[in-house]
């Protein structure tokens, strides 16, 4: 596992780390007072960031910020000389960022930063602009934050990216480029894709003082003016990043189960509903199934609520493996519901089958001891009827199968 690595050799500022790292930070770390312990951590780990003090006893003049970079480990400079040529200096070298030691909120801000580079290894950033220079001096930015990077010449091409490789997570574009400019891109995009869900940074060298509003008029998150500092462009990037991440978190809150993290009973009923309509509109099939745990007070009361919970969250783990790509979600207590569409019944019955049969052969491993489970399925098929007698269905099947023995799935007739 990748680490963070914190050189300080300061025991009071070592003691202000700590209780950050420990209320804030979301990896683990190493900490370090000297050069020569920070050479012999690196041989042996692997960091993904430093945040290094400057000055050390056995190395003053930021010697340790060359071997860092030489590790090709990405690094902040945290200092408390605020020295202009320094800041240049180091910036030059190819830290990442340079914070002046000032008070508690630096170490904040420093730990904060650290965060969203552990998450910037996950992450792809599409970079559009027609000019090669600027393209590659953003992306070796991007890069020094551990982001992956896929650049392109104009508007069209980053359609074309986009569609290529959906795991690309922001778009930063010029305005000016050939066959498609920057503001045609975004309308385009804007079209499937929200800035609540899809982050997109406008960059233009224009002197044009509406430049800027049309960018975010038309879509962008945030809008920059070419040249700009190294620091601007990090941080307008981190803190486009941490809004989306929380709009996600507010979104989720919404629609998913907090323990399971399958989707909630009121997302489902919305989703399936549209499923519903696509089915009648276009004579597809549309299946529901209701699951339910066998006995399930029982594990309740042998080994506690909070075994039955972990239970809950492999049998989710279990659903999310065998239907991964329909719409599951917890329905209440112990029970699941799954909609399938544009499967026909044999083979939706397979699924269902697949998944009972995976239950009965997990072994649920709970405060060190491994207990068997099974559940019981009750399924429906799309008829001439609204959503609600449809579920209505699944469920008299579900108690059919509880009825005749359980551990069994049964169709609705």
């Amino acid at each position: 596992m990748q680490k963070l690595l914190i050189i300080e050799d300061s025991p009071l500022i070592q003691k202000v780390i700590k209780h950050l790292a420990a209320t804030e930070l979301n990896c683990e770390y190493d900490l370090v007072g000297t050069m020569v312990d920070t050479v012999s951590l690196i041989d042996k780990n692997n960091y993904f960031l430093a945040l290094a003090d400057l000055s050390l006893p056995d190395a003053p003049n930021g010697e340790v910020v060359d071997i860092l970079l030489a590790a090709d480990i990405s690094t902040i400079v945290l200092t408390a000389s605020m020295n202009d040529a320094r800041r240049q200096q180091m910036l030059n070298k190819g830290v990442l960022d340079y914070i002046y030691k000032e008070n508690r909120d630096s170490y904040f801000s420093a730990v904060k930063l650290a965060n969203q580079i552990m998450l910037n290894k996950d992450l792809t950033v599409l970079v559009a602009d027609d000019s090669k220079t600027l393209r590659k001096y953003i992306s070796t930015q991007l890069r020094k934050m551990l982001y992956t990077v896929i650049e392109v010449e104009n508007g069209q091409q980053a359609l074309q990216a986009l569609n290529q490789h959906p795991e690309i997570e922001l778009l930063i574009t010029d305005y000016n480029m050939p066959v498609m400019n920057g503001i045609e891109l975004i309308k385009a995009i804007r079209q499937k894709r929200s800035r609540n869900t899809f982050p997109i940074i406008g960059l233009s060298s224009s002197t044009d003082p509406t430049l800027s509003a049309q960018f975010i008029k038309y879509g962008a998150n945030d809008f920059l003016i070419t040249p700009f500092i190294h620091e601007e462009f990090q941080w307008r990037v981190l803190k486009t990043m941490e809004q989306i991440s929380l709009f996600r978190e507010i979104s989720n809150a919404a629609t998913k189960d907090y323990l399971t993290q399958l989707f909630n009973r009121r997302f489902f009923i919305q989703q399936t509903e549209k499923l519903l309509s696509d089915a009648k509109r276009n004579n597809t099939e549309l299946v529901v199934g209701l699951i339910d745990i066998d006995h399930f007070k029982s594990v309740n009361d042998t080994h506690g609520h909070d075994a039955g919970d972990t239970v809950l969250v492999q049998v989710a783990q279990i659903l999310m493996q065998v239907f991964k790509g329909f719409t599951v979600a917890r329905y209440g207590g112990e029970e699941f519901v799954v909609s399938i569409q544009k499967v026909n019944l044999e083979l939706t019955l397979k699924y269902f089958e697949k998944f009972r049969k995976l239950v009965n052969e997990t072994r649920f491993e709970i405060q060190g001891e491994n207990i068997s489970i099974s559940v019981s399925l009750g399924v429906a098929k799309l008829e001439d009827e609204s959503l609600i007698p449809l579920i209505n269905r699944a469920d008299t099947a579900l108690y059919d199968a509880k009825n005749s023995g359980r551990n069994k799935l049964i169709v609705s007739k």
